[in-house]
């Protein structure tokens, strides 16, 4: 079995470019919340959306192409182009490499509309790129071609999961050795249809307060945008190469939550599994990424269900939790990617930022976990936990 190593990290979001912003400067951070499209139905006067300002698009692509690519098109490709770059790939390194993206949900309307002006017609040849408004359903094929990637390429649409499972799938193709060389992550963009489903979704928790993390009172969601990429390899290529690696691979577990089993409990046990897949314990793990944003939704508080237990059941455990979503919003599957690509950061550079908006109803121990202490970060466990009953765990270390 090949192991396998993350390479290359590229990041657009609300808060900038690159991962360099919450690192080097998280206290004077200010996202660019802005409000709710009076057009979409606000759910709250006090809502607000993170939306992405400034990228190096322009980097990547022409003014022409700029202008034939729908949003989400252009986050995930220029996300791409900063990863190949921070990754040192090669023409020649990357013609094999497979492409495996997640997005939350593929934007069905906006299909129909496509669909439905060329039935009847005669046409030798269409263009994804001249009909932006389905590149949600086609990036990760636009990418493919852009990057002149010819290895598998898929696109996964299935929650805010999508992109750690098309991470774990991935990291499949290139441990059993049918590639050497993946891009991996996830997009999403504040379209229209993707504000009016979440108006839909999450009504409830849109409404009040603040954002709040591991809490039980409601906050309210800041519905976030941006792309996040990374480039996996087999430890052997990259070393062939020369390429520097921010951690390995070691272990993944994913599931659904049964009807008749708690969703807590199925958590810790995906964390003991992938733990045990790994070769590690809990009083050695350094760091856990935790998916939790909002406030009280079933998910969450499953999450610290889990987490209150994992430290009961380990006094031993010195792990730091770290949520990135709050910091950049809640970004759904491109938040997911964010999980891992800051995990693998931490862990090659051996700090992190300190998580904000934590609710002051959250037990003692997770305000000093939540927190910047001393602990040496060799190992990550990236949790991830979707609202549809989903879960995915996945096991970093230092290479």
């Amino acid at each position: 079995m090949e192991r396998v190593v993350i390479t290359g990290i590229g990041v657009v979001g609300p808060h900038g470019t690159g991962l360099e912003p919450i690192f080097n400067h998280p206290g004077d951070l200010a996202l660019p919340f802005a409000p709710w499209p009076e057009a979409i139905d606000p759910p709250h006067r006090q809502a607000r959306i993170a939306q992405v300002t400034d990228y190096p698009v322009k980097r990547f692509f022409t003014e022409r192409q700029i202008r034939l690519m729908d949003r989400a098109m252009a986050l995930s490709s220029t996300a791409a182009g900063l990863a190949i770059e921070n990754a040192g790939l090669s023409d020649a390194e990357r013609l094999e490499a497979c492409t495996f993206l997640g997005t939350a949900r593929a934007e069905l309307p906006s299909c129909y509309q496509f669909i439905q002006p060329q039935l009847g017609q005669q046409k030798t040849q269409l263009n994804a790129a001249d009909f932006p408004k389905i590149a949600r359903n086609v990036a990760c094929g636009q990418v493919a071609i852009r990057y002149r990637m010819q290895g598998p390429s898929t696109v996964l649409a299935s929650g805010s999961l999508a992109s750690v499972e098309a991470l774990a799938r991935a990291a499949h193709y290139i441990r059993v050795g049918r590639s050497k060389v993946a891009l991996v992550g996830g997009y999403e963009s504040l379209s229209k249809f993707s504000l009016y489903f979440l108006r839909r979704l999450y009504a409830s928790h849109l409404a009040a307060g603040k954002p709040q993390f591991f809490g039980t009172q409601p906050g309210y969601l800041v519905p976030s945008e941006g792309s996040c990429m990374l480039v996996l390899e087999s430890a052997a290529h990259a070393e062939a190469r020369g390429a520097a690696a921010y951690c390995s691979v070691d272990a993944w577990d994913a599931g659904r939550f049964g009807a008749d089993f708690s969703a807590g409990q199925a958590l810790e046990d995906s964390w003991a599994r992938a733990l045990a897949r790994a070769g590690n314990t809990p009083a050695s793990l350094g760091l856990i990424s935790a998916a939790s944003g909002g406030a009280n939704r079933t998910h969450e508080l499953a999450e610290r269900s889990a987490l209150n237990a994992f430290f009961e059941k380990n006094p031993g455990a010195a792990a730091q939790v770290h949520t990135p979503r709050s910091l950049v919003g809640e970004g759904e599957s491109w938040a997911s990617a964010l999980q891992v690509a800051m995990a693998a950061f931490i862990l090659k550079h051996g700090r992190s930022p300190a998580t904000r908006n934590v609710a002051e109803d959250v037990p003692a121990q997770f305000h000093k976990r939540l927190h910047d202490d001393d602990i040496s970060h060799r190992s990550a466990l990236v949790s991830g936990v979707g609202s549809g009953g989903n879960f995915c765990s996945i096991h970093l270390s230092r290479p």
